[in-house]
């Protein structure tokens, strides 16, 4: 199982600020973010982030503790332990929307600041909003950017290991299916050649009947067919001749002139 271990900065100035009377906005409303963060309120932890990014766009601290935050609600989404925000979405759904925007506020950070350690954090984190994506590739990505900064990270090479095992069965997978969409097409097409085969057998078949239907009747010679031919000039003789003594209507009769 991977470990989900995230990274949190904290304001160096708390102590000062407060002396101060908090005299820049943003980084009041980012200490109200830390309080309501570890008081486990992380959706009312992000609203704060968001707030104190309202006030100095490019806070950076504001940015990544946003990007934990948003993880850590996704995180609650994807375990049952906190409610679907939208009831038209699906636990899963609403949790990789979220995943998602944590991975975009943790690469901001990373490629916004010059800190090794916080960028070698933030690459981190992007791993492991993408891992529970299921979105491996980029969370191996994020992993070898954060061990490039911090090689003895235990944390970081444990979840690499894990990205890169889940890479290979969801490959794995993915040919097996493509495989039973190859062997179905290819089951189409032989059915389809089957049934044409069965039809042109049929029609050969009826053709051989035909043929034997046509063999089995008897042919006639050319002696017989003049015999034949004969026979039927004699009849019509035969039937002139009777029509002729009773005078019946076929016979030619000679008319007189009326004048």
């Amino acid at each position: 199982m991977q470990k989900h271990k995230t990274h949190i900065l904290f304001l160096t100035l708390l102590l000062a600020l407060t002396t101060l009377g908090f005299s820049q906005k943003e980084k009041q409303i980012l200490y109200n973010g830390n309080q309501s963060y570890f008081s486990g309120k992380t959706m009312e932890a992000a609203n704060y982030y968001k707030k104190s990014l309202k006030e100095k766009q490019d806070f950076y601290k504001a940015n990544f503790n946003l990007g934990d935050a948003l993880y850590k609600t996704g995180y609650g989404i994807k375990t049952g332990k906190i409610p679907v925000p939208d009831k038209r979405m699906t636990k899963d759904s609403a949790a990789n929307l979220i995943f998602e925007q944590a991975a975009e506020q943790f690469e901001v950070v990373a490629k916004s600041v010059s800190n090794p350690d916080t960028i070698q954090k933030s690459w981190h984190n992007y791993g492991n909003s993408k891992l529970l994506q299921a979105s491996y590739e980029d969370a191996i990505l994020g992993y070898k950017k954060a061990l490039k900064l911090n090689p003895k990270d235990e944390d970081t090479r444990y979840n690499l290991a894990f990205a890169q095992r889940q890479l290979k069965k969801q490959q794995d997978q993915q040919k097996k299916d493509d495989k039973k969409k190859d062997d179905k097409k290819d089951g189409d097409k032989k059915e389809d050649k089957k049934d044409k085969g069965e039809k042109d057998k049929e029609n050969i078949n009826n053709k051989n009947d035909k043929e034997k239907q046509e063999a089995a009747q008897p042919k006639m010679s050319k002696e017989q067919a003049e015999q034949m031919l004969n026979a039927l000039k004699n009849d019509e003789k035969k039937m002139q001749s009777l029509r002729k003594k009773k005078g019946e209507p076929g016979q030619k009769k000679k008319v007189d002139k009326d004048w």
